[in-house]
């Protein structure tokens, strides 16, 4: 029951994709058999006595189940699409958009994009980062095997300040903020961290938000528009030319009044217009367990 459920809310989240592209492949049979009128003749279909309202209504009627054949095929392909192609950047790289997880275990060299928050926090304790957010699981998830979310914060300050060579924005007080590190660095500053030499997944942690005196972590639209720019920036010039993976930014702002489609939406469209940017293969990644709430059709 619980599987059924499911695939009627995907059909319902993507009803107008699939019956516009179901109308549009009606068309497509109903000028083929029109093709076919021209070469065979039609007029013994109907009997000599149905009047031209009845042959209407028959015409109407069979041109609606052609649509609704359709409409169930488009939908089976709907329902088992995992992954579309929505840009080609014409360089031999795609953007794409899927379903799955973030941070799986991928069989191959790539980038993985973290959104942050200025300071570059690793303390994980639903205060200053939740554990339910893709920053938090990703410091969990780097954390393991005796590494220690200190060595990360200081990993990811030393990339900060000796590398990079960024200068903070501004430096909090304790009253500002009152856990974690007390620099907060400029809106799109990219932190690059590799476990280690023979690991295949580099993480751009990417810094968006800024904390209020309730530690909340909040975004401006600006901000967040700079964001994104400014990670695309870092992409192209320090990808290698590896796959990049990136979440639907934005997702958890608490001040961010747009559902996670209108995000995608944006993203997308961000990319298109950066399309010279772009010398990886992008996917952005929706995770699997929202299927039923946001299409990744019609971008």
């Amino acid at each position: 029951m619980a599987q059924v459920k499911s695939l009627y809310k995907q059909v319902k989240i993507n009803f107008s994709y699939i019956a516009k592209h179901a109308l549009t492949c009606t068309c497509s049979v109903i000028a083929s058999i029109e093709i076919i009128g021209f070469l065979c003749d039609f007029n013994m279909v109907f009997p000599e006595n149905l009047t031209y309202i009845k042959r209407l209504l028959i015409s109407a009627a069979f041109v609606l189940v052609i649509w609704c054949i359709l409409f169930f095929a488009v939908s089976i392909w709907v329902l088992t699409a995992r992954r579309v192609d929505v840009l080609d950047a014409g360089n031999g790289h795609h953007v794409y958009v899927e379903y799955g997880d973030l941070l799986e275990n991928r069989d191959e060299k790539l980038n993985v994009v973290i959104t942050a928050n200025r300071c570059f926090d690793t303390i994980v304790d639903d205060d200053l980062i939740s554990a339910s957010t893709i920053h938090g699981k990703a410091i969990q998830k780097i954390c393991t095997s005796g590494y220690t979310a200190h060595e990360l914060n200081d990993a990811l300050q030393k990339d900060l300040r000796d590398r990079r060579q960024v200068q903070p924005e501004k430096i909090l007080s304790t009253e500002e903020k009152r856990a974690g590190n007390l620099q907060c660095y400029p809106v799109g500053t990219v932190a690059e961290f590799k476990k280690s030499a023979s690991e295949k997944t580099t993480y751009f942690f990417v810094g968006m938000s800024a904390f209020n005196s309730a530690l909340h972590p909040e975004t401006t639209d600006e901000e967040y528009v700079l964001t994104i720019q400014r990670l695309l920036e870092y992409c192209r010039l320090r990808s290698q030319r590896l796959p990049i993976y990136i979440p639907v930014i934005g997702t958890n702002g608490r001040n961010n009044k747009k559902n996670e489609r209108e995000l995608l939406e944006y993203m997308v469209n961000v990319l298109r217009f950066n399309k010279h940017l772009i010398n990886a293969d992008i996917h952005i990644v929706v995770y699997i367990e929202r299927q039923n709430e946001v299409s990744i059709l019609g971008l």
